[in-house]
């Protein structure tokens, strides 16, 4: 045991003299920033995994289409935060590329079904138009139509660069334009939806939230806005699961059927 505490204290200072060292080659001056950064996605990224073992407990107890999901848009951004917690101890390269090229491709072809994940959830409130027939078919053909969105304006003509943003090494996107219009659209319409909650269930929170995420996205410090909406999307997705706990009733298996 107390050998086993021994390499683990040293494990611990290697690590921590390791990230020294980095923070030292970018400079003094992003010293600070550096360790903030990592602290910052090393608590995003333990956030997001316990989103997803969340996740995986509550599809297993209701086995929600939702559910599943919000599962694999939670794994994105596991994966996400902690290609970005680990991109300063990998240093740019190949190995950091091929890496990153999975961030990219994650957002843009799994974020589009929080559409259909929050029509799903939003049977359960009763409301009229989530009794259309046509309603889950519309939803589904939004998703797509807004992944195929994200695949031509993002994924197709993107290239990967280095640099180094809030004192952390990443691979950002170029040879892109325009808005981003997956998280707009998509997060935009879980706003919509949400709406149903707030009027049948008494229920704002969504809403709320997704408000919120749309201010944070508006402010003008672009290191601000990178950290806070990493924070907000993670406050999102465990409000959007925590919806599910919260309202779900045995026939709502019936509902999604």
């Amino acid at each position: 045991m107390l050998r086993e505490k021994r390499r683990c204290f040293t494990l611990y200072i290697a690590t921590f003299a390791e990230l020294e060292i980095h923070a030292t080659f970018l400079g003094n001056s992003t010293r600070r920033e550096v360790l903030m950064s990592i602290f910052l996605y090393a608590v995003y990224t333990a956030v997001h995994l316990i989103l997803l073992l969340w996740g995986g407990q509550i599809w297993r107890r209701h086995h929600t289409l939702s559910t599943a999901l919000l599962m694999a848009i939670s794994f994105g951004l596991f994966y996400d935060n902690l290609i970005l917690l680990l991109g300063t101890w990998i240093g740019e390269g190949p190995l950091l590329l091929a890496l990153s090229w999975p961030r990219f491709i994650l957002h843009q072809l799994v974020l589009p079904w929080m559409i259909l994940a929050a029509y799903d959830q939003a049977r359960l409130t009763g409301a009229g138009w989530t009794k259309w027939r046509w309603g889950r078919a519309t939803a589904v053909f939004l998703s797509i139509l807004v992944l195929l969105a994200g695949i031509f304006t993002r994924l197709l003509p993107m290239t990967l660069e280095p640099a180094v943003m809030d004192g952390v090494v990443r691979y950002v996107a170029h040879n892109v334009s325009g808005p981003p219009i997956v998280s707009i659209v998509s997060i935009g319409l879980v706003g919509v939806m949400s709406l149903s909650w707030w009027r049948h269930k008494q229920w704002p929170w969504l809403t709320l939230i997704v408000l919120v995420v749309f201010i944070g996205e508006g402010y003008p410090s672009e290191a601000v806005r990178r950290v806070v909406g990493s924070g907000l999307e993670a406050v999102l997705m465990g409000m959007l699961y925590f919806t599910t706990v919260r309202f779900w009733r045995p026939e709502a298996a019936v509902l999604a059927a």
